[in-house]
C-alpha cells in the first residue's frame, strides 16, 4: 500500500509534526486494559503511529478550560489497516478510548481512507479523568475520488478555527460530520457562514433518517417476517425516504443560497 501524505492534507506547521514515531499495540494493551475481544479488533491495525500534537507550543492555539472540558493538546495518530480490512469504525472507536486527549485518526486502509475524530469532557464521576462524549468519523472512502476534494481542503489548517483547540476541534468535526453526506449529495455541503448552524442541525437529522432507513430495510430483509410485516415495513420505510428527500432539499438550498 503506497503511503499517504497525510499533510498535504491537513497542511499542520512543522513544530506539530512528531515524525510519524510508531506506538507498539502493546502499550495500548497495557494503558487501556483492552480486553481478549478488543485486542482481537486491535489486531486489524497493522502499524499506528504518532503524526502530530495540535497544541499552544506547536501551533500558538491556545488550550481550552472550563467547566466540562479541559482540552492541552490534540494528538493526531495514523492508523494503517492490516491488508484487506476495512472495519476503520470498528477500530477507531476502540483506537479513541485507549486516550486521555481528544484524538483525530487518519485511517489507511488499501486505497482507502477514513478520518475519525473523539471529542472528550471531564468525567463526571471521576477528578481528572476525561471520558469520550463524542466521536464523528466519515466511513470509508476512496480519496482521488472528485467529490471528496472540497471535504479534504477544508482539513486544511488555515481554514479551521484556531480561536482555540476546543474551536479547532468543533470545527474539524463538524466537517467531518458534513463529510457524511457526499455519496448521498453528490458534493460535500458548504454554505454561508450564519447558516452553518442550521447546515449542521440538518446534517444530524439526515444521518437519523438515514440509520432509520437502513434499520427499516435489515428488518424486511430478516428470516421469519409474513407478508404483512414486510408490507408495513415498506410503507414506513417510504416515509422516511420521503422524509429524508425533504432534508437533502433543505441542505441543496442552504448550500446553493
Amino acid at each position: 500500500m503506497s503511503r499517504l501524505d497525510w499533510n498535504v492534507i491537513f497542511e499542520l506547521p512543522e513544530p506539530a509534526l512528531t515524525g510519524n514515531r510508531r506506538i507498539p499495540k502493546s502499550v495500548l494493551v497495557r494503558q487501556a486494559s483492552l480486553t481478549k475481544t478488543e485486542q482481537r479488533i486491535l489486531n486489524k491495525v497493522n502499524r499506528l503511529e504518532h503524526f502530530a500534537t495540535v497544541q499552544k507550543s506547536t501551533t500558538r492555539i491556545p488550550s481550552f478550560v472550563d467547566n466540562e472540558h479541559d482540552v492541552q493538546s490534540i494528538i493526531l495518530l495514523r492508523c494503517e489497516m492490516a491488508s484487506k480490512n476495512m472495519a476503520l469504525t470498528e477500530v477507531a472507536v476502540l483506537i479513541h478510548k485507549c486516550f486521555q486527549n481528544p484524538t483525530v485518526l487518519l485511517l489507511e486502509a488499501d486505497r482507502y481512507i477514513g478520518i475519525s475524530v473523539a471529542l472528550t469532557r471531564k468525567s463526571l464521576a471521576e477528578r481528572g479523568v476525561t471520558v469520550i462524549d463524542r466521536i464523528e468519523t466519515t466511513g470509508t472512502f476512496d480519496p482521488d475520488r472528485s467529490e471528496y476534494a472540497d471535504f479534504l481542503g477544508a482539513m486544511a489548517f488555515g481554514r479551521l478555527s484556531q480561536g482555540d483547540l476546543w474551536e479547532y476541534l468543533l470545527d474539524l468535526s463538524h466537517a467531518i460530520a458534513l463529510s457524511r453526506a457526499i455519496d448521498g449529495l453528490g458534493f460535500y455541503p458548504k454554505c454561508p457562514a450564519q447558516d452553518r448552524k442550521k447546515l449542521i442541525a440538518l446534517m444530524s437529522r439526515y444521518d437519523e433518517l438515514g440509520a432509520s432507513v437502513k434499520r427499516l430495510k435489515e428488518q424486511r430483509r430478516s428470516k421469519g417476517v409474513t407478508l404483512n410485516e414486510s408490507a408495513k415495513l415498506r410503507i414506513k420505510m417510504g416515509e422516511e425516504e420521503q422524509r429524508l428527500q425533504s432534508i437533502v432539499a433543505e441542505i441543496k438550498e442552504i448550500c446553493n443560497g
